[in-house]
C-alpha cells in the first residue's frame, strides 16, 4: 500500500508535464531489442535501454549514489511526458531512491503489477477519460515482457535481502524503480500508440495473443543464438485524434489545479509512504 501511494505521487508528477509537452507532428518510434544503433554511419550510439541496463549492473542497494544514478537514468529515457518540472525533480528522485534502497535491503515493500494497472485505471476514471485509456494486467504483461528483453539486467526478477541473505520474490512483484519505469512506459503507450488505444475488451480479443506470440518468438530466437543480427520491432506511434483527446482531457483536469495543489498532493502521498522530506 505504501509503495503504491508512492506510484500515485509519481504519476501525478509526470501528468503535470502534459500541458507543456504536446508535440504537433507524427513520430515513428522503434522499440529496439538491441545493444546499440549506428548514427551517421561513423558513430556508435548507445540506446536508452542499454544505458539503463548498464547502470543497473552498477547498482548497489547499500550505496545511495548508485541507486540515485539508476533513478536518474530511467527519467532520462525519452518518455512522451517530457522531464519532471524542476521544482519537483529532486523531491521525486530522492524519495524514489530511498524507496528502492528500502525494498532491495528488505526494509520496504515491492510493487504488485496489478497495483500499476489499478493506478492507471484510477487516473483514467479521475480525469474522465475514454474507455480506451483504461488498461489491463495483460497490457502491463506485454510491455513488461518487452522491457525484460530490452533491459534484461534492470528488469530481472528482483530480490530483497533479510539479514544479509537474498530472498527471491515472486514474478508479480517489482522494485519501486522497475514499477515506475513500467508505469511511465504504459502511460507512453496510452498517449501515443494506436495499438494500446483500444477499449480493454477489444484489446484483449485482438491484440494480446498476437503480441505475446511475437515477443515469445523473438525471445526464443535471441536465447538460441539463431538471431544473426539484432532485430528491430517497431510500431507507428502517432498523435492521433484519440491521443489528442486524452491529452486535452488530462490537461483540462490538471489546469484546474494550482502548482501548490500539485505539490501538496505529492507531499501528502510521500508522507503516506513514510518517506520524509
Amino acid at each position: 500500500m505504501r509503495t503504491r501511494l508512492l506510484l500515485i505521487a509519481l504519476a501525478a508528477v509526470t501528468l503535470w508535464t502534459l500541458i507543456g509537452s504536446s508535440k504537433a507532428n507524427t513520430v515513428e518510434a522503434q522499440v529496439r531489442v538491441t545493444d546499440s544503433v549506428v548514427v551517421d554511419r561513423t558513430q556508435s550510439y548507445q540506446s536508452p535501454w542499454k544505458k539503463i541496463d548498464e547502470r543497473a549492473k552498477l547498482e548497489n542497494p547499500a550505496d545511495g549514489n548508485s541507486v540515485r544514478a539508476l533513478v536518474d537514468e530511467i527519467f532520462k529515457y525519452p518518455h512522451s511526458l517530457g522531464e519532471i518540472p524542476p521544482v519537483m525533480d529532486s523531491i521525486v528522485k530522492e524519495r524514489l531512491t530511498q524507496a528502492e534502497m528500502n525494498y532491495k535491503l528488505g526494509r520496504g515493500p515491492g510493487v504488485e503489477v496489478n497495483g500499476i494497472v489499478r493506478l492507471v485505471n484510477k487516473l483514467a476514471e479521475r480525469f474522465q477519460l475514454a474507455d480506451s485509456a483504461r488498461t489491463t494486467a495483460h497490457q502491463a504483461e506485454v510491455l513488461r515482457f518487452g522491457l525484460e528483453m530490452a533491459t534484461p539486467t534492470f528488469m530481472a526478477l528482483p530480490s530483497t535481502s533479510q539479514v544479509g541473505k537474498p530472498v527471491p520474490t515472486d514474478s508479480s512483484v517489482m522494485s519501486p524503480v522497475q514499477a515506475t519505469f513500467l508505469l511511465l512506459t504504459l502511460i507512453d503507450a496510452k498517449l501515443l500508440s494506436p495499438d494500446y488505444q483500444l477499449p480493454p475488451d477489444e484489446w484483449e480479443k485482438t491484440k494480446y495473443v498476437p503480441m505475446m506470440e511475437n515477443l515469445t518468438k523473438l525471445k526464443e530466437l535471441k536465447d538460441s543464438g539463431r538471431q544473426s543480427k539484432p532485430e528491430t520491432k517497431g510500431v507507428l506511434i502517432s498523435l492521433s485524434s484519440q491521443s489528442e483527446e486524452i491529452r486535452t482531457a488530462v490537461s483540462h483536469a490538471i489546469s484546474q489545479m494550482s502548482l501548490t495543489d500539485g505539490l501538496d498532493l505529492v507531499d501528502q502521498a510521500f508522507a503516506a509512504v513514510g518517506i520524509g522530506k
